[in-house]
């Protein structure tokens, strides 16, 4: 991490005060006024020599920023100052946030919420702070420019005033030294939907990080097919050919051979991570095997453990003294990636695999766990090259992208909530929802989140699983909660009934053809509060609706394209609001038609196969 990182240069930002004055290092604490939340103070009581400027800046559309600069003659720590601040909860029906599925308010008083609304750094989540009001209605979004180093968010409703307070707290961990900073709270209170004003929040935070996210392929945006729900550690090249064959048939592009490649142990765990080497038993002849998948047209993709080194591999005592702990419950230690050795063995075992295997991608698991305090200035090194943990991963992250985009451009690398912010998106095109098997309305909530804050990543589906003696249209719900995603599935194909078959073929061409509207266009997500019951998605020539909830109406808005509204319930109707007559055709779970007819202009209850659809037209 460069010592000019988080010097953001925002142009299009003009100053609503006079031109700044620095305080000295010994000034008391500071208060501004003037923003949508009333005053916000700085707290910034040990300064070690910095000169602190605290400022209210707006840029064009009326977006506010709380903004602190810091310089000092001599690089150092930054001070770690908070930005606090409290406002009346007036007409807000919840707060919302990308680390909790939870909608609601923590108590104030209560240590266990309010020190703990949120954290966020490079490995896990974003400081992104949403409260809505009802009618999907933003009321005050908050983003913080810091997505690299640990922030700490804190919230809670005071009972004596019925208004929210809050803390954005930075800088509490040395990590990197420097001379001169900016640091900006963004405040967003203008009168727009709420999904909107997270975007354009999250969308401004990569653009004043200074990464580049990763180039994103085509290939990304593919539904593909996982081995871990079906199979979890006991793969077999043969079999997974067999599944592949079919998979192929049904619409899929791609196969990640997750855990178990690598090991004839079924025990779960991971002590046998780390050495990264086939099982002969398993993949008699790995690279024969990735050119058979080739030619059925699909990617092939493996999983790697990336921080772990088992204490049953061969690796465990080469890497003796360069874990920075030990996670003896998973029989594994946690490599520390200060240590330029260490990174080196991991990119060059990716480039590896890449070369020699001719494999797409890497599902890169776990970065998540890279965790520790910095090496304070002035105590040795021991070998590390880097004194921060969270230097160190980053600049980990990014190699092995620029290495492996260096054999093939278009690398497929998959990373999991909760690591999705901007530092992540550097090294990461596929961004997928965290483990939730069979859990269709987590999924449906991880998708939605996912694409309020990743950019033009593509945004994965847990992999989808469900009984296999489940009717076809029970099993569509499953589909249907990720199709605003792309679509991951990890069943066992063979043996599954003939209808299964033709509804996944059915619905993974659906998303082919509307790709554009369901996973790269414009995107709302309404009422978090009840998780989501209706979604949309749009492109320049259509608009398409999910809907989730029997009791939602569904208002088509201007007729100016086709509208698809696809049914997640088991009505056999839905409340359709249309401003003129329109023509209705539907369809069941597996793209046939069944039926037409002509509705006026108004809200009417709409004809809707359960787990089909309807086309609207003028």
């Amino acid at each position: 991490m460069n010592a000019n990182m988080f010097v953001f240069a925002v142009s299009a930002l003009a100053s609503c005060m006079a031109a700044p004055l620095f305080a000295a290092p010994e000034a008391p604490d500071v208060t501004l006024g003037g923003f949508a939340v009333g005053e916000i103070k700085l707290l910034c009581r040990e300064r070690h020599g910095w000169e602190v400027d605290f400022r209210r800046e707006t840029d064009k559309n009326g977006v506010e920023y709380a903004v602190v600069e810091m310089k000092r003659e001599e690089p150092d720590y930054p001070a770690p100052f908070n930005l606090s601040f409290n406002f009346p909860k007036r007409d807000t029906v919840g707060a919302w946030r990308p680390w909790s599925s939870c909608t609601g308010f923590g108590m104030y008083w209560n240590p266990a919420v309010l020190p703990n609304a949120g954290v966020s750094d490079f490995r896990k989540w974003m400081p992104l702070y949403a409260c809505y009001g009802s009618g999907n209605k933003n009321r005050v979004t908050f983003a913080a420019s810091e997505s690299s180093e640990p922030l700490v968010v804190k919230a809670g409703i005071k009972e004596e005033d019925n208004r929210l307070y809050m803390a954005f707290h930075f800088y509490n961990e040395k990590i990197a030294r420097r001379n001169h900073l900016v640091a900006r709270l963004r405040i967003d209170s203008r009168d727009m939907f709420w999904s909107d004003a997270v975007k354009e929040a999250a969308n401004w935070m990569s653009d004043v990080s200074g990464r580049k996210p990763a180039f994103v392929p085509d290939a990304a945006f593919a539904p593909l097919y996982s081995t871990w729900y079906n199979f979890h550690q006991n793969v077999f090249q043969d079999e997974l050919e067999r599944e592949c064959a079919i998979a192929s048939k049904m619409g899929m592009k791609t196969i990640i051979v997750d855990d178990g490649w690598q090991t004839d142990d079924t025990h779960r765990g991971y002590a046998f991570c780390g050495d990264w080497k086939e099982s002969k038993r398993r993949f008699p002849d790995l690279k024969a095997h990735v050119a058979r998948v080739h030619a059925m047209g699909m990617k092939y993709m493996m999983w790697y453990s990336v921080p772990f080194v088992g204490k049953n591999s061969s690796n465990w005592r080469r890497f003796k003294g360069k874990f920075l702990y030990v996670e003896s419950r998973l029989g594994a230690g946690v490599l520390d990636p200060r240590f330029p050795e260490v990174r080196e063995f991991l990119i060059s075992t990716y480039e590896k695999a890449v070369r020699e295997w001719d494999i797409d991608g890497l599902k890169l698991d776990f970065i998540d766990r890279f965790s520790g305090k910095s090496i304070p200035q002035g105590k040795s090194m021991g070998g590390r090259d880097l004194r921060s943990v969270t230097e160190a991963t980053e600049k980990l992250i990014a190699d092995t992208y620029k290495r492996l985009a260096a054999i093939k451009k278009d690398i497929l690398i998959e990373f999991r909530q909760p690591y999705i912010g901007p530092s992540i998106r550097a090294g990461a095109n596929m961004l997928r929802v965290s483990d939730c098997p069979a859990d269709m309305q987590m999924n449906r909530c991880g998708i939605a989140n996912l694409r309020l804050t990743s950019g033009g990543a593509a945004v994965h589906a847990d992999p989808l699983e469900w009984h296999p003696s489940d009717t076809p249209e029970a099993a569509a719900k499953n589909v249907l909660s990720a199709i605003f995603g792309t679509v991951q599935y990890s069943m066992k194909f063979a043996g599954l009934d003939k209808r299964h078959v033709d509804m996944i073929a059915h619905w993974s061409r659906f998303g082919a053809e509307h790709e554009a509207a369901l996973q790269r266009g414009r995107f709302r997500a309404y009422h978090p509060e009840l998780s989501y019951p209706l979604l949309e998605g749009e492109s320049e020539t259509e608009r398409i609706f999910g809907v989730y909830a029997e009791e939602i109406c569904v208002s088509t808005g201007a007729l100016d394209k086709p509208v698809y509204i696809l049914n997640s319930t088991d009505a056999g109707s839905l409340a359709v609001e249309i401003p003129a007559a329109a023509k209705v055709e539907a369809f069941d779970t597996f793209g046939a038609k069944v039926g037409e007819r002509e509705y006026p202009a108004g809200c009417s209850r709409v004809m809707v196969p359960p787990s089909g659809y309807v086309v609207l037209s003028r």
